[in-house]
């Protein structure tokens, strides 16, 4: 059994030991296109979701806020200024994905996705969420200045990594675990029964949401049933096979499969899928980085050099 100053010392044995600064850069980079695809969704509907003429009226999202109302959108209520909310948001996405200001424009990510979840909360999905909950965890993160655009013009060590501090990746890893634990207990204890008794999948196959609906579901009522567990079990294993090193990838393919299938079977879920995907990445280890960088190399190489 470990002494009591080692289960004292292992938290900042997890917290704060040193991680590739090249990871924080992937995940900010995929973490600022996914957001910005996210935003290229709204934009359509920005007036509908979050101006006064739209169809949430700005009192019925402050009864829902809880515990207290966070809304740029308190001030920006013409159409001309949240069309401007959300072109300021979009260049900071790009700003932050190319390095440049990045802690600034990390900031006003976050108090655009804090924003717009409190504005629209009838309008939401799961996605926003998860995007809202990682803009903080970039913000609080060693941004640095690996694989930025000013790094690269002035060829000032772009591609040379240091080591930082892993806390942010630590802290992203855990709320994936969240994402998906808190999903399956959410249905464990639901006083919907469907899950339980491995309905769902059918039901949700029968719905508008399903993207091949039809009387075909109801000659497979046990593979129905399979799949509602296998995507339970599923989310239970995900986050602790993307944790530990050697499993590390079977996590990434099971979650890529389970998100796969729900783009595929059901229609609107591709940005859920995009999402999830991205949150991933901060269970890279250096040596992915580093076998990464070399495919890339070789490819540049053999591009340059033309086939053999």
């Amino acid at each position: 059994m470990l002494p009591i100053s080692k289960w004292f010392q292992l938290p900042a044995d997890l917290f704060f030991r040193r991680e590739d600064e090249r990871i924080y850069a992937i995940v900010r980079i995929a973490f600022a296109v996914a957001a910005l695809l996210n935003l290229v969704l709204l934009w359509p509907d920005r007036h509908v979701f979050f101006s006064d003429v739209g169809t949430v009226d700005q009192s019925a999202a402050i009864s829902q806020a809880n515990p207290v109302y966070l809304s740029i959108f308190w001030f920006a209520r013409s159409e001309g200024a949240v069309t401007g909310v959300m072109l300021v948001a979009g260049f900071a996405l790009v700003m932050l994905a190319a390095g440049i200001g990045a802690r600034l424009a990390a900031l006003y990510v976050l108090v655009w996705h804090i924003s717009y979840v409190a504005r629209a909360p009838l309008a939401l999905t799961g996605w926003d969420t998860i995007l809202r909950n990682f803009s903080f965890l970039i913000l609080i993160s060693p941004l640095g200045k690996c694989w930025t655009l000013p790094a690269i013009v002035r060829d000032s060590g772009a591609m040379v990594p240091a080591r930082v501090v892993g806390h942010g990746l630590v802290l992203m890893r855990l709320q994936v675990l969240v994402i998906y634990w808190h999903a399956v207990l959410a249905r464990l204890i639901s006083p919907d029964p469907y899950w339980r008794n491995g309905e769902f999948l059918s039901y949700f196959m029968l719905s508008v949401h399903a993207r091949w609906p039809g009387r075909w579901v109801f000659e497979y009522g046990g593979l129905m049933a399979l799949g509602t567990y296998a995507i339970q079990l599923a989310e239970v294993s995900v986050p602790v096979l993307l944790w530990a090193k050697k499993t590390r990838w079977w996590g990434a393919l099971l979650g890529t499969a389970l998100h796969g299938g729900i783009a595929v079977f059901g229609r609107g879920f591709s940005m859920f899928c995009v999402s999830m995907m991205m949150t991933y990445l901060a269970f890279l280890r250096q040596e992915d980085v580093e076998n990464m960088e070399r495919w890339m190399h070789r490819w540049r190489k053999r591009g340059v050099d033309g086939p053999p």
